[in-house]
Parts: structure tokens; C-alpha cells; sequence
């Protein structure tokens, strides 16, 4: 017979099981509730717009913002930005959040300008670079619509799926374009986005998306949504609230580039956050 704390501690592995459990139930309930609500047209650009900035002004994505800037660049964006980014770039990062990239690189030596679509995000980067006692302008402003003058910036960032919560491929290609008209010629424009190809499940579930556009298209009832949208749970905070972004195919993304105008000079289209990197025509 157990002991009382041997029982104790043998229940506590299961409880967390189970409590993973009911989360990612959540999560899948979440997740086909929003699939379902596109599908049936019930949420337009609006309405996904106003969700994702109401998403990113939450405390808990805020938190997760402050530990990621805080624990800064991974390797692999070290090895990207080396390779890409010249000492001294005037860099312009879109959709910096709390300034994780943006305080990086101006910490390297780059002259960089952050903006952000959620207020509260870029009062935390303010306040972060601040502290840091660095340089560096962050403004809220939408990935849509860049005010800045042509050929203002070396470099564009456009990190964190930054591009995946446009939606329409026709204003994703628009956005492109945008970030095209404010790098110089020859400059760069580094995008990562998820990828839909990066495991069977995604694969699988994508593949039926686009059976049922096809049967729609045929059926005289075009779809609003696009093979690759979804609305789901975000990697942070509330699991069981749903936000949107589209899942980009490797092929979709250099098709997209190529339409705003761009060229692509590397790409690492394996990972489930693959990365592109294209420049301005000189």
C-alpha cells in the first residue's frame, strides 16, 4: 500500500496531463470554431483586424514579449542578419513588439526605426530602450501603410509572422510592395511567416481547405477565406481565443515576392518559421 505523499506524488504527473490536455482541447475546439467561422464568412478583414490588435495589448502576450526581447536574437537570426545586414544599416523592423530585434540591432551598430500596429507594444519597447539606454524610434504605424519616403531604409524586417496577419494575397503583395518603395535600391527585405508544408498535419488539413474553395469556386460560391488562412490559437497567451493568420506555402511566398516586385537572394523554406530574404532591383 502507498503512503500518503507517495500517493501525492504519483497523482501529480497525471493532473498535469491532464491539464495539458484540456488545454490543447481547448486549443482544437478553438481552432475549428474559427475555421468554421471563416468558412461560413462570418468574420471579415475588420473583425480579424480588431482582434489582432486587441490580441497583442493583452498582458500575457506582453509578458511573453518582455522575456523574448529579453533573451534576444536566436542563432540562426544571428547567422541570417551577419550574412545579410551591413554594420551601420538603416534598418527599419515591422511588427517590432517590444523591440526584440529592434533593440539587437541597434545594440550592433544599426540605425533602427521600429513600428508596430499594437500601442501597448511599442510603449513597452520605448520603455525597454529607454532602460537600455539606447537610440531608438518606435511608432505605431500598420504594416499596410508605411509612411516613410522611398528608399528610406537599407533594410526591411518583417519577423514573427508579421506578414501572415494581412489578410487577402492581394493586400499581402500590396504590403510587399510597400516595404519594396522604402528600401533603396538594392536593399533588403528579410520575411518570415509559418509555413503550411512544415508537417503532415498542416499538410493534410490545408489540402482539405483547398478541396472545399475548389468545390465552392465550381458551385458559383467563391470563398471570402484562401487556402492557407486560419484562425486559431497564437503561440502565447490565451489558447482558446482565436486569431487569424495565413499559412503560407513556400511557392505562394516567392510568388508574392516576385509580384511586389522583389528579388529573392536566399531562402530557407524547410522550417515550420521559414525565412526568405529578397532585395530591391538596384
Amino acid at each position: 500500500m502507498l503512503a500518503p505523499d507517495a500517493v501525492g506524488i504519483a497523482r501529480t504527473p497525471v493532473r498535469r496531463a491532464a491539464k495539458r490536455l484540456r488545454r490543447e482541447l481547448a486549443a482544437l475546439g478553438a481552432t475549428l470554431g474559427g475555421s468554421l467561422a471563416l468558412v461560413r464568412g462570418r468574420l471579415g478583414p475588420r473583425e480579424l483586424d480588431r482582434d489582432i490588435r486587441a490580441r497583442y495589448g493583452e498582458p500575457a502576450e506582453l509578458a511573453t514579449a518582455r522575456a523574448l526581447t529579453q533573451a534576444g536574437l536566436t542563432p540562426g537570426e544571428r547567422r541570417l542578419f551577419a550574412a545579410h545586414l551591413k554594420p551601420g544599416a538603416r534598418v527599419l523592423d515591422v511588427g517590432c513588439g517590444c523591440g526584440r530585434v529592434a533593440l539587437a540591432l541597434a545594440r550592433a551598430g544599426c540605425r533602427v526605426v521600429g513600428v508596430d500596429v499594437s500601442e501597448a507594444m511599442v510603449r513597452e519597447a520605448h520603455a525597454l530602450a529607454r532602460a537600455a539606454g539606447l537610440d531608438l524610434r518606435v511608432q505605431v504605424m500598420d504594416a499596410r501603410h508605411l509612411g516613410f519616403r522611398p528608399a528610406a531604409f537599407d533594410a526591411v524586417l518583417m519577423l514573427g509572422s508579421v506578414l501572415a496577419y494581412v489578410h487577402g494575397r492581394r493586400t499581402r503583395i500590396e504590403t510587399l510592395a510597400g516595404a519594396r518603395r522604402v528600401l533603396r535600391p538594392g536593399g533588403t527585405l528579410v520575411v518570415v511567416v509559418p509555413s503550411r508544408h512544415a508537417a503532415w498535419r498542416f499538410r493534410v488539413w490545408f489540402a482539405g481547405m483547398s478541396v472545399l474553395a475548389a468545390v465552392l469556386r465550381r458551385l458559383g460560391a467563391p470563398p471570402a477565406w484562401e487556402p492557407g488562412d486560419r484562425l486559431g490559437p497564437a503561440w502565447s497567451g490565451d489558447r482558446t481565443r482565436p486569431v487569424y493568420w495565413h499559412m503560407y506555402a513556400p511557392g505562394e511566398l516567392a510568388a508574392d515576392l516576385t509580384a511586389a516586385g522583389l528579388e529573392i537572394v536566399d531562402a530557407f523554406p524547410r522550417a515550420y518559421m521559414m525565412s526568405f530574404v529578397a532585395r530591391r532591383p538596384p
